[in-house]
């Protein structure tokens, strides 16, 4: 009598498993298709490339025009951005980036120059 009960017991349990799977995957898809369709100018965004922008301009059906960098804007399909991120994200601004390699002074850019050269040199 047991054994005749596992087989319908686990077919019972691996259906609510699938429901619940296919439910939430239901409401994240949903939760996605709509940030993606409520973008707004002067939105700071994360593309699924890693890539965080600006967004400029989002009047259009399916196009989004995102502001990189200063002054370079480009056009990337709506469903190309993975969320809307606070401004004080871990993105970083490019300021932050100039000063960084701005900063290599001393044996750190002797090094550096050593390091190209044995690279260029294997080659």
């Amino acid at each position: 009598m047991q054994s005749s009960l596992i087989l319908p017991l686990m077919l019972a349990a691996m259906a609510a498993f699938m429901f619940f799977s296919i439910r939430n995957q239901k409401k994240r898809a949903a939760a996605v298709t709509e940030m993606q369709s409520s973008l707004t100018a002067g939105a700071r965004v994360q593309l699924h490339a890693g890539l965080f922008g600006t967004v400029v301009d989002a009047d259009r059906e399916d196009i989004v025009t995102i502001e990189i960098a200063p002054g370079v804007v480009t056009e990337w399909n709506r469903m190309a951005i993975r969320e809307v991120v606070s401004p004080d994200a871990d993105a970083p601004s490019i300021e932050s980036i100039d000063d960084a390699a701005g900063d290599v002074t001393g044996s750190d850019a002797s090094d550096t120059v050593s390091l190209d050269k044995e690279q260029n040199e294997e080659k």
